[in-house]
């Protein structure tokens, strides 16, 4: 992870929630396996709040595996993936016979504490059932708040959320119909996440000047010289996942890249518009453009079994994505943004 701000204190949980994993997250576990347990939620556009709690709506059978056996252990890794508006239930799944009509989206700030429930499938209930009883839903509740950067829960340009975690879980108490398992958040490093686009990532839109650039990412860079002269520079902002830059010619955004890093989960989290990210297929590719047209040639590194897929917006070529597959046939590297995309050294 980049050395994002640490946000310590204050922490809730909002537990709950588990969506399916990118493969490329899934991956980026199995370099973990000796460390800590670790288990993703991907709450963006899967969990509503209803009423006194938020409900996902598809939880990932493996995480729920991973919450129940890791409960009343050691702490472990618990990351969350977050919009910033939560949609009440009714918005999600309209039912006329419990809805009166849409509800009042809120933020995550708003509900705090706040409990994340999800029904436990069949094949979970079978295999944990001395820790599950007859439950069938866990939730899982906070002790305090959940740790978010004051930019970001009051409003700011940045959308989403990748919250690295370090969390500490209760043992699994039975009430009723619900097993729930209590939750304390010890320390967490924000990054923001983006879909990137032809456009840009979130407010950092290409065509910015430096400075506007800067007022959005922030003054926390790193900056390489990528040319002959500082007019050609790469930056990295630390608040934003560890493999993503952004390329400035003549003192204007060009182009925003983001290359593979094993090592950072926010990184796998990053996608196009069409849902590809990091680890795709080059089938991936071709049927996220399906209809419109790809050019495809030899990457000038890897030779004929490396490749370059590129998509342009317009027959001028002033906004695209451009893909680097490498031998294997997997995405390693995407740049979007103006025909500087197709660069292969800074500003050449």
């Amino acid at each position: 992870m980049p050395s994002t701000s640490r946000y310590i204190g204050s922490v809730l949980t909002v537990s709950s929630a588990l969506i399916a994993m990118d493969v490329q997250a899934t991956e980026l576990d199995e370099t973990q396996q000796d460390g800590p347990a670790f288990a993703l939620f991907d709450l963006r556009a899967t969990t509503a709040w209803d009423d006194f709690s938020y409900k996902s709506l598809t939880p990932n059978v493996d995480m729920l595996d991973t919450l129940i056996t890791s409960a009343g252990g050691d702490p472990m890794r618990l990351d969350f993936v977050m919009d910033n508006i939560v949609p009440r239930l009714c918005e999600l799944r309209p039912d006329p016979a419990n809805c009166d009509g849409t509800g009042i989206p809120v933020t995550w700030k708003e509900d705090i504490p706040q409990t994340i429930c999800m029904d436990i499938p069949a094949d979970i209930s079978a295999r944990h059932a001395n820790l599950l009883g007859n439950s069938n839903q866990l939730c899982l509740e906070p002790a305090t708040g959940l740790m978010l950067p004051n930019a970001w829960v009051n409003g700011g340009p940045w959308a989403q959320l990748h919250l690295h975690q370090t969390a500490s879980l209760g043992d699994i108490r039975i009430g009723a119909n619900t097993a729930t398992i209590d939750l304390t958040i010890t320390d967490a490093i924000a990054t923001r996440l983006a879909t990137l686009s032809e456009q840009g990532y979130g407010p950092a839109k290409i065509g910015l000047d430096k400075v506007g650039l800067r007022k959005i990412i922030g003054d926390q860079l790193d900056q390489f010289i990528a040319g002959d002269d500082e007019s050609c520079a790469f930056l990295q902002s630390n608040s934003d996942p560890s493999g993503l830059g952004y390329l400035i010619m003549d003192d204007v955004l060009a182009r925003i890249s983001i290359y593979a890093d094993e090592y950072d989960v926010a990184t796998s989290l990053v996608k196009t518009a069409n849902g590809i990210s990091l680890g795709a297929s080059r089938e991936d590719v071709y049927a996220a453009f399906d209809g419109q047209t790809l050019i495809e040639e030899e990457h000038e590194y890897l030779g004929a079994n490396g490749r370059y897929v590129t998509w342009w917006r317009d027959a001028e070529k002033t906004r695209g994505i451009r893909f680097e597959i490498n031998e294997e046939g997997f995405v390693t590297a995407i740049h979007a943004g103006s025909d500087a995309i197709t660069l292969l050294e800074g500003c050449s």
